[in-house]
């Protein structure tokens, strides 16, 4: 009978540690975020590096969170896994004009941080260009309501009119599941 119940716990206990590495498991997926980024017209080469601000972007990520089963106090990590810059207009433009990029993320709570750029960009007529991510976690930065991006541009041919430059990127996030004994 000892040997019974001694059996009863011992599968008892592995059920429950079994459990446990289940709830552990973390939660993957994407977020992705489009932005219009307007390269305006200058009337000479600009060799030095010159700076493009875009409004303050509502992150929404509380929202996503949500639908995924997690929320903001949960996620481990997210991180840029892909950045792609398209020109949208004109339509006949394309990237020679651009020497080097580097792109940066803050938030009103976070520092700026580098989380892509390109360098020595070729002058073959290029009209997207996908730029090399960092592996900073930026946790923090789309934890708050907003962020801000900044361009840090250097041209090599002078821009005759406004360029908009469509960003597409994606973050890969790794967040702990809530309401994991929630029954359905």
């Amino acid at each position: 009978m000892k040997r019974l119940v001694g059996i009863g716990v011992f599968i008892l206990l592995l059920s429950i540690i079994g459990s446990c590495k289940k709830i552990r498991k973390l939660k993957e997926f994407d977020l992705m975020y489009t932005e219009d980024i307007i390269i305006p017209a200058n009337n000479t080469v600009l060799t030095v590096p010159f700076d493009i601000f875009t409004p303050e972007q509502t992150t929404n990520t509380e929202a996503e969170y949500d639908n995924q089963g997690t929320s903001s106090k949960l996620v481990e990590e997210v991180k840029l896994t892909k950045l792609l810059f398209s020109i949208k207009s004109p339509t006949s433009s394309n990237f020679d004009f651009l020497n080097s990029v580097e792109i940066f993320l803050s938030s009103p709570n976070n520092t700026e941080i580098l989380v892509a750029s390109k360098y020595n960009i070729p002058e073959t007529g290029l009209k997207q260009l996908e730029m090399e991510v960092s592996s900073e976690n930026l946790k923090n930065i789309l934890q708050d309501e907003s962020y801000n991006l900044r361009v840090k541009a250097v041209t090599d041919k002078t821009i005759f009119s406004d360029i908009t430059v469509t960003t597409n990127a994606t973050f890969h996030v790794k967040a702990r599941v809530k309401n994991v004994f929630k029954r359905k």
